[in-house]
């Protein structure tokens, strides 16, 4: 018997959908403060170009969001990476909301 599978607990893994979800909060909180540093000190008439991104990372956000939620669905896979990517995209959804609410 080889090695690797006989020290196996069990078969399962993570779920994909946890893992994209993780990846796209990860991505979207990078957008997010490198729009904040861009915003404070090189704000030259490109206002239009940042509000576009920012809506971008927004939804990838949102979409990380629900990748969580499906992977929350999926049986027999660890879902550790599902409830971290839906906190994470939760949390940074919220400081995108500000952010766009406050007209920045």
């Amino acid at each position: 018997m080889d090695k690797s599978s006989s020290l196996k607990i069990n078969n399962r893994r993570e779920t994909v959908f946890g893992i994209a979800s993780v990846s796209l909060a990860i991505i979207s909180t990078l957008l997010f403060m490198w729009l904040v540093y861009q915003t404070a000190y090189h704000l030259e008439g490109r206002e239009i170009l940042l509000g576009t991104i920012e809506l971008l990372a927004l939804l990838f956000a949102l979409v990380g969001f629900v990748f969580g939620l499906i992977g929350e669905t999926r049986v027999d896979v660890f879902k550790i990476t599902a409830h971290i990517g839906i906190g994470l995209n939760f949390i940074i959804g919220i400081f995108h909301i500000i952010v766009l609410f406050q007209g920045y």
